[in-house]
């Protein structure tokens, strides 16, 4: 990593192109906290609260289980469908269900018309293939309808695209679970696994994905939900993809895990800080801070910038070397491996002590002023 020297610590010194991407990711971090501010006020960060909602979001996950499985006892008891299309995630699915019925009921429908018809109900393969194998499982069905049905279902089938149809299916009821618990919409619980199985990209871009994607505060539970979804996708009858690509997601998982708790040592690093609460006390800003270094560690002026940049302004020389210790020592503490290029850390650290020598000289200076 060739790292960028400058002369002196500046703040809000930065290229257009540096401004410009740093301004996009924290634009994405800020409309996911948007997307949530209606549902929730920001929490308490500390590791009691953390532990606290995460007891509660497991008490309230498993109330959903058993709001699930009675409602599947009081559906067989008035002989509905046999499953109660728990897996599939659109909350009008038996009355749509009863639509697709009735087309194929229909006198001379056509087999192009009634997948048009059912893929205009049910857009995604996963959920409209589910749905037709709780129709093809009642025993009163007409034998046209019958086949009917199942011919559009071996349509679906065929002209879905495996890996992404299968795995819609597999993950479909932790989707429903998290989204229930965490009140989340479960399609997209869904959709954020299939793009984790298709990803070719570094672990820390996808981590900062999911919190654009479901705000800053529930990064760890979405983790939760992916690595949950993984398992049962493993597990269950047709799995998505081979053991050679489960094995690489495998690892995948193990470094975003090792990622969620980098993120929660560094960050509570910051937190805990009184000095640096001082420069910045919001988590989201140095959650964005990490996240952008294990990426672009060679941008860590531009960085400072945007994190501390108008504190700094108005800060001592000395505050200004005691924040870059404290930043050294907590990027010394990250895993290499989290980096893009775990070659990327040594460089960034060297950086650090080359802002922090340049700090405590301007430091110097200032005490024989002030003496």
């Amino acid at each position: 990593m060739e790292v960028n020297h400058r002369a002196v610590f500046s703040i809000g010194l930065r290229s257009p192109k540096q401004q410009a991407k740093l301004e996009a990711q924290r634009d994405a971090l800020r409309q996911g906290e948007a997307r949530q501010a209606d549902a929730q006020q920001l929490e308490d960060a500390s590791p009691a609260a953390e532990v606290q909602r995460f007891v509660q979001a497991s008490d309230e996950m498993a109330a959903a289980l058993t709001q699930f499985r009675n409602r599947r006892d009081y559906d067989k008891k008035l002989g509905h469908l046999a499953d109660s299309f728990e897996r599939v995630l659109d909350e009008e699915a038996l009355p749509k269900a009863q639509q697709i019925l009735q087309v194929a009921k229909s006198h001379g429908v056509s087999a192009e018309e009634l997948l048009r018809q059912a893929r205009a109900l049910f857009p995604d393969d996963s959920d409209l293939a589910l749905v037709l194998r709780e129709l093809l499982r009642r025993h009163q069905l007409d034998e046209v309808v019958r086949k009917r049905l199942k011919a559009l279902l071996r349509q679906v089938e065929e002209q879905a695209e495996p890996k992404s149809f299968k795995a819609g299916i597999n993950c479909a009821l932790k989707a429903r679970l998290f989204g229930k618990a965490l009140d989340l919409s479960p399609g997209l619980l869904r959709a954020s696994y299939r793009q984790f199985l298709e990803s070719e990209a570094p672990e820390a871009e996808i981590y900062q994905d999911w919190v654009s994607s479901y705000g800053y505060q529930r990064r760890a539970t979405v983790l939760d939900f992916i690595e949950g979804a993984l398992l049962a996708d493993i597990d269950s009858q047709d799995p998505s993809c081979s053991g050679l690509e489960f094995g690489n997601l495998l690892g995948r998982m193990s470094q975003l895990k090792a990622l969620r708790s980098a993120d929660a040592l560094f960050v509570g690093r910051m937190l805990g800080n009184p000095l640096v609460c001082r420069f910045n006390p919001d988590e989201a800003d140095w959650l964005l801070f990490l996240l952008s270094l294990l990426q672009q560690p060679q941008h860590v002026d531009a960085l400072l910038a945007e994190t501390v940049g108008d504190a700094a302004l108005l800060s001592r020389h000395a505050d200004h070397s005691s924040l870059l210790q404290a930043l050294y020592q907590a990027c010394k503490a990250l895993p290499p491996s989290l980096f893009v290029d775990e070659g990327w850390q040594p460089a960034l650290l060297e950086e650090f002590r080359r802002l922090a020598g340049i700090a405590y000289r301007h430091e110097l200076t200032e005490k024989r002023r002030e003496s």
